[in-house]
């Protein structure tokens, strides 16, 4: 699985929108993945 796949999947029950940010940020998400993930609260 990957992280995008784990993101969809955890966001918002496991990882909260700073992990997702910080997953961008740290080049594990590109910005559209985590855009995408975290829906309206991009």
């Amino acid at each position: 699985m990957t992280v995008y796949e784990l993101a969809k999947t955890y966001y918002p029950r496991l990882w909260s929108a700073e992990r997702i940010r910080a997953l961008s940020e740290a080049g594990k998400l590109t910005p559209e993945q985590a855009k995408e993930s975290l829906g309206n609260e991009a």
